[in-house]
């Protein structure tokens, strides 16, 4: 059976979960990276989206909308007095020098591309991600020269979007080993409760195929950009269920006379 057909199968059989326990941990470990690849897919969709339109988008808006700036000693100074903002194509776009915007007044559901006081911000599908100017150092960057680097970064962009993805998938496989790991006690500890010969490493194993359902749930949910609240709790929820039902169809211990 290969990994897809225990992909399916996982999905609504508990019984054939269990038995997955004996088969070789390498057959486990490529489930894991499987799941970690589905469960990043809404992320990766929407940031290649992101990524290759908001270059062209951003670099249109400073060469026309914007004043002549500069960014020195981790600031942002210009002979413009009030905040600018732009709708372009989906995306909003903040100019702020005076310091009266900050972070946490930008709008979270909104993608958004902000030129702050002392820092830069990009918000992508609930995402933020914050950047201090002094991360240039004692380095001045003016607006040609902000527009030098859009180039350049639309010249590299289909090198530097999948490299950027490869580091989330990693990220997300580790974090995903570490969910399996973790639960794989619990495994363990419902084993010893039903009264299951239930060793950690085939817990493991089981409860790698035990995160299935939760994994395409919330995958598809993210594609549908449905918000589901206490969404840790549900998956904890559901991968504990899933595990106690396929622990529950190994067989009992044999009681000793």
């Amino acid at each position: 059976m290969n990994v897809f057909q225990q992909l399916y199968k996982s999905i609504y059989s508990p019984k054939d979960i269990a038995k997955f326990r004996y088969q070789g941990i390498g057959k486990t470990i490529r489930f894991v990276f499987l799941l970690a690849l589905i469960s990043i897919l809404p992320v990766a969709v929407q940031f290649i989206s992101f990524a290759t339109s908001a270059i062209d988008t951003l670099r249109e808006s400073v060469e026309q909308d914007l004043p002549t700036f500069s960014i020195e000693n981790g600031s942002l100074t210009t002979g413009h007095t009030k905040p600018i903002i732009i709708e372009r194509e989906g995306m909003t776009i903040v100019f702020d020098a005076t310091g009266e915007t900050k972070e946490k007044d930008l709008d979270e559901d909104v993608n958004t591309i902000a030129f702050l006081k002392q820092d830069f911000v990009v918000i992508n599908q609930g995402y933020v991600q914050s950047s201090s100017y002094s991360l240039f150092g004692d380095t001045s960057l003016t607006k040609e020269g902000l527009l030098d680097i859009l180039d350049s970064l639309n010249d590299l962009k289909w090198i530097l979007i999948p490299v950027a993805l490869f580091i989330l998938y990693l990220f997300t496989s580790g974090m995903t080993f570490l969910k399996v790991t973790i639960f794989a006690m619990v495994g363990v500890t419902l084993g010893n409760i039903l009264k299951r010969n239930l060793q950690y490493r085939q817990s493991f194993r089981i409860t790698a195929y035990s995160a299935t359902v939760s994994t395409l749930f919330f995958t598809l949910m993210e594609l549908l950009q449905t918000y589901i609240p206490a969404a840790p709790i549900l998956d904890w929820f559901v991968i504990t269920v899933i595990l106690y039902l396929a622990v529950k169809e190994i067989p009992q211990r044999k009681m000793m006379k």
